[in-house]
């Protein structure tokens, strides 16, 4: 943990949602990194009886979770209420992690109180693939939030400009703990022995079940590589809308027994160590965290052309349009495919970490501009 002697600093985050993803990822690789007897950080929920991703972690290093009313239940008292915490005089920054800018309220709070400042992060760049409500408030906000005070940060360069324009802006890497993804071929052996993976091809996807995500397509995919190698097995791991139609679609393939759906884990850079090969057809991505995380675990990752130059960091990463096809990627992906695991798997934590990425570096420079001012 990093050590520095100033007095502490109270930052509100704004954005997390109760279905862990990338942004999540972010925001907590962060907060466990970061010496929280100088910088702390609490959380805004407003999703009533369902609580933010992570709740049990965050309160036990300390941090305070702020339940209010969510939009929907009252869009009026919600507003009031964030106001009245970010103005309480508690918090130098308000944090805010961003996806679309259809609710600024936490940056708006701050335009009157001088003691306080909006951090804007943007964590995605989902220009085209928006509802028109979405894409009207965008527009309608970007003039306004780029006209005032505000730390302007990004997962990449394309989604700083897609979200602050010609105003200047920081790229923040969506960095992770490179140790804990790194290989290790213990917890391989242990894995697949755990899931029944012996002598199989196991793909893999790490995402929220989202049609941002393309599930649909990757299971497409996996239909044609196993009628091409019977011995393989297919998991996706995570939560959210489109779970049961993925599912009923992997049952209509007749690929049941072949696709598991372990839901929302804990470990999951163990069940990277397992795999062979990380799939991620997304329509369209901010950064791509799960990807970045399973190139530290040496895996071989077929991506779609809407990922972010700064989320390949390593060789192993491979471009596939999504124009090409289900059969197209499968046809790629087994001729790729080597059996067999080696040593290289280890070196590409590494790579990672020199590279910038990695979340004990982030945490060192971002407590010294919490503390210092960036």
């Amino acid at each position: 943990m990093i050590s520095m002697s100033s007095p502490k600093t109270y930052i509100l985050q704004i954005g997390m949602n109760p279905n862990p993803g990338g942004l999540e990822a972010f925001v907590m690789n962060l907060y466990r990194k970061i010496d929280r007897t100088q910088v702390q950080f609490d959380f805004i929920d407003w999703y009533g009886e369902e609580r933010i991703a992570f709740s049990e972690e965050i309160l036990q290093l300390g941090g305070q979770i702020i339940k209010i009313p969510s939009r929907r239940e009252d869009f009026m008292l919600n507003k009031r209420k964030l106001k009245k915490i970010i103005n309480s005089e508690k918090y130098r920054y308000v944090y805010n992690n961003l996806n679309s800018l259809s609710y600024i309220s936490g940056i708006t709070a701050t335009y009157k109180n001088p003691a306080v400042i909006p951090i804007i992060h943007a964590h995605n760049d989902n220009i085209e693939n928006r509802l028109w409500l979405t894409k009207m408030l965008d527009t309608l906000h970007k003039t306004r939030i780029n006209n005032e005070k505000g730390v302007r940060l990004a997962c990449s360069k394309k989604a700083g400009l897609w979200m602050f324009a010609q105003r200047r802006f920081q790229v923040v890497p969506d960095a992770i703990d490179t140790l804990t993804f790194k290989y290790s071929p213990q917890k391989r052996k242990l894995y697949r022995k755990q899931f029944n993976l012996e002598n199989k091809l196991v793909l893999g996807n790490v995402a929220r079940f989202d049609p941002q995500k393309n599930h649909l397509f990757l299971i497409d995919i996996f239909k044609h590589i196993h009628e091409k190698k019977k011995e393989s097995m297919l998991i996706l791991v995570g939560d959210g809308r489109q779970l049961a139609e993925a599912k009923e679609h992997v049952t209509n393939l007749g690929l049941k027994d072949n696709v598991l759906f372990p839901g929302v884990r804990k470990d999951v850079p163990g069940i990277l160590q397992a795999l062979d090969v990380m799939v991620a057809p997304s329509v369209f991505e901010g950064f791509g965290i799960s990807v970045l995380e399973a190139q530290c675990a040496g895996l071989p990752c077929y991506v779609s052309e809407v990922f972010h130059p700064e989320a390949l960091q390593t060789p192993l990463t491979k471009i596939i349009s999504l124009n090409a096809g289900p059969k197209q990627w499968a046809e790629q992906i087994l001729a790729d495919y080597k059996a067999g695991i080696t040593d290289e798997r280890m070196s590409f934590a590494n790579l990672i970490k020199s590279n910038g990425y990695d979340s004990g570096q982030l945490a060192r420079q971002m407590q010294q501009a919490f503390v210092n001012g960036f």
